[in-house]
């Protein structure tokens, strides 16, 4: 039987009505600051996605929060915490550079059952390496232990979030975005921190409660599993200048983000030569009945960045000083809608079409 994201216990089109719901509530508080230092303004809105920043004096600051989500689990399963650091900062750092916003600092939040200093010496490791690679200062922090209310496989159980303040330079908004600009894809070789519940779903069914003992075709499934986000973030600011719109591509996949960020303009793109996903996406396909079509919604499928571009060179350029793989995998086009030439699993070479 074809697994889906909700069987796996996440509803989306639930997750955006709750998600309406807070927004909401947030728009309200807005003018708590008008006429005072740090007025909130609204730089782009279209519905639950908005670009809000503060203004102090002549500088513009965002503020971006995330959290790693059920990927902590991974490294509770295998005991490995040294590189769930990079997940936490990919999906700050990286979410917050999409909008042409440089990540100066982070704050964190680790909430645990029970303290184990080993566990936390390995976080804080990882944590100053991610920090380096995303050029960003770690100054604040908090370890809540809450008991019984973190649930979990290990000495210390946790969910890790926090915030990360950038400054607002020109704003990466889409507007500049023509027909035929490029679209560059960043390669990412691992999940990210997204759709992690549909590929724990399908591990545990396939191989049972231990599946992160298992190896597969040479592989250790935990191990595969954890492979750590990549860092993008200075990378992508060397090319500023030549971004017409950046896609982080986290939940809901090239359709959902791209299209996102396409659809105000009446725009849509091709993707004819994306990179392919990494093994354990397409094993994960392969023994979940995991449609093409799902996949590309739920996971980034290779592409963990894409930049719109009219001078592809110059990015990838940049990439290349960071060592970081790129190529152009496709171009802006004036029919709406997202079309992909699947490298999944059952459809390879075929179009499909997200409307």
């Amino acid at each position: 039987m074809a697994t889906s994201y909700k069987q796996a216990g996440v509803d989306l089109k639930l997750g955006d009505v709750c998600s309406r719901i807070m927004s909401e509530a947030a728009d309200l508080t807005f003018t708590n600051r008008s006429g005072l230092t740090g007025q909130v303004q609204v730089i782009e809105k279209e519905g639950l996605h908005r670009i809000v920043v503060i203004r102090v004096g002549r500088f513009r600051l965002m503020l971006n929060s995330d959290g790693i989500g059920t990927k902590v689990e991974i490294a509770e399963r295998t005991g490995r915490h040294e590189t769930i650091a990079f997940d936490l900062l990919a999906m700050l750092c990286d979410d917050a550079i999409r909008f042409g916003a440089e990540p100066m600092a982070v704050s964190e939040i680790l909430d645990v059952n029970h303290l184990h200093p080993a566990t936390v010496r390995s976080l804080s490791r990882g944590l100053t390496e991610a920090a380096a690679a995303a050029g960003v200062a770690v100054l604040s922090g908090e370890i809540a232990e809450l008991g019984a209310r973190i649930q979990g496989l290990a000495p210390m159980s946790y969910h890790w979030a926090g915030t990360a303040l950038s400054l607002l330079h020109q704003p990466i908004t889409g507007e500049a975005i023509q027909p035929g600009d490029a679209i560059v894809g960043l390669r990412e070789k691992g999940f990210r921190s997204n759709g992690i519940s549909l590929m724990r779903h399908v591990l545990s069914s396939h191989y049972g409660d231990q599946w992160h003992q298992c190896t597969v075709e040479g592989q250790n499934l935990g191990e595969t599993a954890l492979v750590p986000s990549t860092i993008y973030t200075r990378a992508v600011l060397k090319v500023f200048p030549w971004a017409h719109g950046i896609v982080h591509v986290t939940g809901g996949g090239i359709p959902g983000k791209l299209d996102r960020l396409l659809q105000p303009f009446k725009l849509g793109a091709e993707i004819a030569d994306p990179f392919p996903p990494c093994w354990l996406m397409t094993h994960c396909q392969k023994i979940g009945q995991i449609s093409d079509q799902e996949a590309y919604r739920t996971w980034n499928m290779g592409q963990g960045m894409l930049i719109i571009t009219p001078q592809p060179q110059k990015i990838q350029a940049a990439a290349s000083r960071m060592e970081i793989e790129s190529q152009v995998v496709g171009h802006i086009c004036e029919k709406p809608g997202i079309r992909i030439t699947s490298a999944g699993y059952f459809q390879p070479g075929q179009v499909l079409s997200f409307p």
